[in-house]
């Protein structure tokens, strides 16, 4: 499990105006949570450190060394990443303190390797799910899981108990949930149109802000 070091200030105005304030200063607002902790911390992140953070290999799931200005060390993981719909900038953080002896829930995307047989056939790959949720210790966290599709057939499908996840870490989800089908032409879903998948985008990114301005 990679890990990278990360700085933050405390934060005392929280609300909708001073969190506007810190993104034009090229910082986020971010909150840090924990089972051990009485209440939450108010942070603000510089973006660029930020951002590096999220580009490593692990993404989101990296451990990160917080450093808080005026307090301890603290090991931390990315609960929550908010970004802007259309600009794709950072808004907001939320960040949960882990102990290396307590097992996490995370999610780790799943990455398809081959060429499946049905593409000879006209069939078409439909990636169902993207990431699956898996239960193991910090150290333990896989950057993803790599699943072969070279022998699906059209009309074959692999799930998630095909994966092969490595010792210590074990997938939560429904093991018949399907994760890559090979379909024929006619059984595609049609694609949405950009204005469809805009408003989408905008919708959830009006409910994430408004519930993050009732906490920040």
């Amino acid at each position: 499990m990679e890990e990278i070091n990360m700085t933050a200030l405390t934060r005392e105005d929280t609300g909708k105006c001073p969190s506007r304030r810190l993104r034009v200063e090229g910082r986020t607002p971010a909150v840090l949570y924990g089972p051990n902790m009485d209440g939450a911390i108010s942070l603000a992140i510089n973006n660029k450190e930020l951002e590096k953070v999220l580009h490593t290999g692990a993404g989101g799931n990296v451990l990160v060394n917080l450093n808080i200005q005026g307090d301890k060390m603290r090991k931390v993981m990315f609960k929550d990443v908010v970004r802007h719909p259309v600009k794709r900038t950072l808004t907001h953080v939320d960040l949960l303190e882990v102990a290396m002896d307590h097992k996490v829930t995370v999610e780790i995307p799943v990455h398809l390797s081959g060429k499946a047989a049905g593409l000879a056939f006209g069939g078409i790959v439909q990636h169902e799910a993207r990431t699956i949720s898996v239960e193991c210790f910090p150290t333990n966290i896989p950057d993803s899981v790599d699943l072969d599709i070279t022998m699906l057939q059209v009309g074959q499908s692999l799930h998630v108990k095909d994966t092969k996840l490595p010792e210590g870490v074990v997938a939560l989800d429904d093991p018949e949930t399907t994760i890559v089908s090979i379909v024929s032409p006619t059984a595609e879903v049609a694609p949405k149109t950009a204005e469809e998948i805009a408003a989408e985008l905008a919708e959830s990114f009006a409910e994430k802000e408004e519930g993050k301005e009732e906490g920040e």
